[in-house]
């Protein structure tokens, strides 16, 4: 098909009136969208500034980040409309971790999920390492250790605004990722216990799900998943 129907298929399915304002979503790089003919298409978290060998080949990138460079692939954007839409990215988490989604995180905006499950810390820490491709998780234990109420945000939560919305909602654990000092202060002080199992990790179940919808558009497509863009020196 043309990329230009590919697209507005994608736009029925992931509406982009749902993006949070200035969101940079949609079409960008080289080419004209009518003239584009797309038999593969390469599904990426972000666009590297080399293909890997999953995106070689593409005629198109589906990919949930807004470029950080000028494409030289026709590139495709969904981003915060695929958190937010029902069925997609923290959805996808959801149902990856196997938690049963009750609410909306973030009402304003539709971010994020609620989720009951009933387990303890230490049991669904093992599950995320086993479901996710996370090499270690950051752990803030300020919680009892039962766990049946969990928030979750796929990629970039763990940020003041949203662990303080976590405590709202009265959650027995935060899972998303992007945690930082001051956010872990504050969960200490809150009580909530908090796992970041990477920005990167807890984005794929999403761009899994981005491929699955691809392909039942008869495509082929290929998830790139080269790991987090930096390496940790012991």
């Amino acid at each position: 098909m043309l990329a230009s129907e590919l697209f507005k298929i994608l736009e029925r399915m992931i509406p982009p009136e749902l993006a949070v304002s200035g969101d940079r979503i949609g079409f960008s790089g080289p080419g004209d969208p009518q003239k584009i003919s797309v038999e593969k298409v390469g599904v990426a978290l972000d666009l590297p500034y080399k293909l890997d060998e999953n995106l070689k080949g593409s005629d198109v990138v589906l990919c949930h980040h807004p470029p950080v460079f000028e494409p030289e692939i026709p590139v495709y954007v969904v981003h915060s409309n695929w958190d937010i839409v029902a069925g997609g990215a923290n959805d996808a988490l959801a149902a990856c971790l196997g938690l049963e989604v009750m609410d909306i995180f973030d009402e304003k905006t539709g971010i994020g999920r609620i989720c009951s499950t009933s387990t303890t810390l230490e049991k669904f820490m093992k599950k995320v390492l086993n479901v996710l491709p996370a090499d270690y998780l950051e752990v803030v234990k300020a919680g009892h250790d039962e766990i049946e109420r969990v928030a979750i945000v796929s990629g970039f939560g763990l940020n003041m605004r949203y662990m303080e919305l976590a405590a709202d909602w009265d959650v027995d654990l935060y899972l998303s990722g992007d945690l930082d000092h001051r956010s872990a202060v504050l969960a200490q002080k809150l009580g909530i216990n908090v796992l970041d199992a990477t920005h990167y990790a807890t984005e794929i179940p999403g761009l899994e799900k981005l491929s699955e919808l691809v392909s039942g558009l008869g495509l082929e497509a290929e998830i790139s998943k080269p790991g987090v863009p930096w390496e940790i020196i012991k």
